[in-house]
Protein backbone atom coordinates (compact mmCIF):
# COMPACT_ATOMS: atom_id res chain seq x y z
CA UNK A 1 0.00 0.00 0.00
CA UNK A 2 2.87 2.38 0.72
CA UNK A 3 4.70 3.55 -2.42
CA UNK A 4 7.95 3.53 -0.57
CA UNK A 5 9.06 5.76 2.26
CA UNK A 6 10.80 5.76 5.58
CA UNK A 7 10.03 6.44 9.32
CA UNK A 8 8.81 6.04 12.98
CA UNK A 9 8.73 7.93 16.25
CA UNK A 10 12.35 8.73 16.78
CA UNK A 11 14.84 9.31 19.45
CA UNK A 12 15.63 13.01 19.04
CA UNK A 13 19.31 12.40 19.74
CA UNK A 14 21.67 12.68 16.79
CA UNK A 15 22.75 9.29 15.48
CA UNK A 16 26.34 9.08 14.29
CA UNK A 17 28.17 6.08 12.89
CA UNK A 18 31.69 6.38 11.57
CA UNK A 19 31.79 9.49 9.45
CA UNK A 20 28.08 9.93 8.66
CA UNK A 21 25.34 11.39 10.85
CA UNK A 22 21.61 11.99 10.35
CA UNK A 23 22.45 15.37 8.79
CA UNK A 24 24.22 13.57 5.94
CA UNK A 25 20.87 12.06 4.91
CA UNK A 26 19.18 15.45 4.40
CA UNK A 27 20.78 16.15 1.02
CA UNK A 28 22.17 14.01 -1.77
CA UNK A 29 21.38 10.97 -3.87
CA UNK A 30 20.38 7.64 -2.37
CA UNK A 31 19.31 4.17 -3.43
CA UNK A 32 16.77 1.90 -1.76
CA UNK A 33 16.35 -1.73 -2.83
CA UNK A 34 13.09 -3.52 -2.00
CA UNK A 35 13.57 -7.20 -2.83
CA UNK A 36 10.01 -8.06 -1.70
CA UNK A 37 8.49 -5.83 -4.38
CA UNK A 38 11.42 -6.23 -6.82
CA UNK A 39 11.85 -2.44 -7.00
CA UNK A 40 14.77 -0.05 -6.84
CA UNK A 41 14.20 3.54 -5.75
CA UNK A 42 16.56 6.33 -6.68
CA UNK A 43 16.00 9.17 -4.26
CA UNK A 44 17.28 12.71 -4.58
CA UNK A 45 16.93 14.92 -1.52
CA UNK A 46 17.42 18.58 -0.94
CA UNK A 47 16.67 20.12 2.43
CA UNK A 48 12.88 20.37 2.01
CA UNK A 49 12.11 18.21 -1.03
CA UNK A 50 12.52 14.62 -2.19
CA UNK A 51 12.25 13.15 -5.69
CA UNK A 52 11.79 9.41 -6.23
CA UNK A 53 12.33 7.36 -9.37
CA UNK A 54 11.16 3.73 -9.30
CA UNK A 55 12.71 0.95 -11.37
CA UNK A 56 12.12 -2.78 -11.82
CA UNK A 57 14.99 -4.45 -9.96
CA UNK A 58 15.40 -7.19 -12.60
CA UNK A 59 15.18 -5.15 -15.80
CA UNK A 60 16.11 -1.66 -14.55
CA UNK A 61 13.09 -0.32 -16.50
CA UNK A 62 11.42 2.74 -15.00
CA UNK A 63 8.00 1.74 -13.65
CA UNK A 64 6.21 5.03 -13.07
CA UNK A 65 6.49 8.79 -13.30
CA UNK A 66 8.69 10.50 -10.74
CA UNK A 67 7.10 11.29 -7.38
CA UNK A 68 7.88 14.44 -5.44
CA UNK A 69 7.58 14.86 -1.68
CA UNK A 70 7.75 17.80 0.67
CA UNK A 71 9.98 17.08 3.69
CA UNK A 72 9.10 18.59 7.07
CA UNK A 73 12.06 18.07 9.44
CA UNK A 74 11.19 17.58 13.13
CA UNK A 75 14.87 17.20 14.09
CA UNK A 76 18.03 15.92 12.39
CA UNK A 77 16.86 12.29 12.58
CA UNK A 78 13.09 12.58 12.05
CA UNK A 79 10.93 14.00 9.29
CA UNK A 80 7.50 13.80 7.70
CA UNK A 81 6.99 13.10 3.99
CA UNK A 82 3.97 14.58 2.21
CA UNK A 83 3.38 13.88 -1.47
CA UNK A 84 3.54 17.09 -3.50
CA UNK A 85 0.15 16.82 -5.20
CA UNK A 86 0.98 19.64 -7.63
CA UNK A 87 4.03 17.80 -9.09
CA UNK A 88 3.10 14.11 -8.74
CA UNK A 89 0.38 11.92 -10.14
CA UNK A 90 -1.78 10.89 -7.21
CA UNK A 91 -4.91 9.05 -6.21
CA UNK A 92 -7.31 9.02 -3.29
CA UNK A 93 -4.90 6.97 -1.15
CA UNK A 94 -2.19 9.60 -1.59
CA UNK A 95 -4.65 12.36 -0.65
CA UNK A 96 -5.73 10.35 2.40
CA UNK A 97 -2.13 9.87 3.55
CA UNK A 98 -1.41 13.60 3.18
CA UNK A 99 -4.55 14.71 5.02
CA UNK A 100 -3.73 12.31 7.87
CA UNK A 101 -0.24 13.64 8.53
CA UNK A 102 1.85 11.91 5.87
CA UNK A 103 4.60 9.39 6.56
CA UNK A 104 6.57 9.85 9.76
CA UNK A 105 10.16 8.78 9.07
CA UNK A 106 12.90 8.17 11.61
CA UNK A 107 16.56 7.39 11.01
CA UNK A 108 17.17 4.62 13.53
CA UNK A 109 20.69 3.44 12.73
CA UNK A 110 23.59 4.40 10.47
CA UNK A 111 26.15 1.88 9.24
CA UNK A 112 28.77 3.08 6.79
CA UNK A 113 26.97 4.94 3.99
CA UNK A 114 23.58 3.39 4.77
CA UNK A 115 20.78 4.24 7.18
CA UNK A 116 17.91 2.18 8.53
CA UNK A 117 14.79 4.28 8.41
CA UNK A 118 11.50 3.32 9.99
CA UNK A 119 8.33 4.63 8.40
CA UNK A 120 5.07 4.95 10.29
CA UNK A 121 1.56 5.67 9.12
CA UNK A 122 -1.58 5.01 11.18
CA UNK A 123 0.12 2.38 13.33
CA UNK A 124 1.77 0.50 10.47
CA UNK A 125 5.57 0.51 10.71
CA UNK A 126 8.14 -0.76 8.26
CA UNK A 127 11.89 -0.42 7.96
CA UNK A 128 13.96 0.35 4.87
CA UNK A 129 17.65 0.73 4.22
CA UNK A 130 18.82 3.65 2.09
CA UNK A 131 22.40 4.09 1.01
CA UNK A 132 24.07 7.35 0.03
CA UNK A 133 25.50 7.28 -3.47
CA UNK A 134 26.39 11.01 -3.75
Amino acid sequence: MFPFVLSLLANPKEIVSGKLSCRDFKNGKFVLINKKTNKKYLIEKSKDFQKEEVFDLSTNIKLQKDRYYKILWKNDCQFTLLLDLTKSQHDEVDKYINTHGGYLCTIKKIEGKCAIIETQFEGDIFASEICKIR
